[in-house]
C-alpha cells in the first residue's frame, strides 16, 4: 500500500538527487566548476526559480510533476531514472 510517508520520502529522493546533479554536473549548461545555479536551471527548464529552491529545500513540502522531473533531466543531461534511485552521495 502506498503511503502517505511512501511519498513523501520518494519526493524527498527526487529532490535529493535534483540538487546532488545540479552541482555535479557536467552538461554544456554547468559553469567551469561543474554547477548549474537554480536559476539558470530554472530559466532552461522554463520553470520559476523558487520552484526549484523548493524542491531541493529539506524544509519545504513541494511537490511537482513526472514533467519537471524529465525537463530537470534532459538540461542536466542525467538519465530520468537516476532521480528515483537511492544514492549514497557523499
Amino acid at each position: 500500500m502506498v503511503t502517505e510517508e511512501y511519498i513523501d520520502q520518494i519526493f524527498s529522493m527526487i529532490s535529493k538527487n535534483i540538487k546532488y546533479y545540479r552541482r555535479y554536473n557536467k552538461s554544456p549548461y554547468a559553469d567551469k566548476y561543474g554547477r548549474i545555479s537554480q536559476e539558470k536551471l530554472a530559466e532552461l527548464c522554463q520553470l520559476s526559480q523558487s520552484l526549484i529552491a523548493n524542491i531541493e529545500s529539506e524544509k519545504v513540502k513541494q511537490t511537482f510533476s513526472i514533467t519537471v522531473v524529465a525537463s530537470i533531466s534532459k538540461v542536466l543531461n542525467i538519465p530520468f531514472e537516476e532521480f528515483f534511485k537511492e544514492h549514497n552521495f557523499n
